[in-house]
């Protein structure tokens, strides 16, 4: 029960963050710290703004979807997909930091790491046979 509930709770927060994406970009941006008017990113073609929304979207909906049907389903398959992703941006964010010298957004690389951990304690005891 206690792996449903962790994944179940990754899910509901990553799939708000996707609604919050495609209903108020621009609060969903300011919300990761991005500073600059998604009005502005791309120039005139605005194919940047269409870039950020929607690849970010698409990273939010993904790690949702997956933990929700995990959850749903009792099944630790599912859960491979978001902890990868959520996993990887928090290395990323370390690797943007040293390699390119970005601040480091500890807040953010802290939610990813224990949203990675939440879904590797689900992992496991999902796969744990039942008693």
């Amino acid at each position: 029960m206690i792996a449903r509930i962790l994944s179940g709770l990754v899910g509901v927060v990553m799939l708000i963050s996707a609604l919050n994406w495609i209903i108020d970009p621009v609060a969903a941006a300011a919300s990761l710290e991005i500073k600059e008017s998604l009005s502005e990113v791309g120039g005139e073609t605005l194919l940047g703004r269409n870039t950020l929304i929607g690849d970010f979207t698409a990273f939010f909906f993904t790690a949702g979807i997956l933990s929700c049907i995990g959850s749903y389903r009792n099944e630790h398959e599912w859960l491979y997909g978001p902890l990868v992703l959520l996993g990887s941006a928090a290395i990323f964010r370390l690797t943007a930091g040293v390699m390119h010298g970005t601040e480091f957004w500890v807040a953010g690389i802290i939610s990813e790491i224990l949203f990675a951990i939440m879904l590797i304690v689900s992992i496991n005891l999902m796969k744990k046979p039942s008693a």
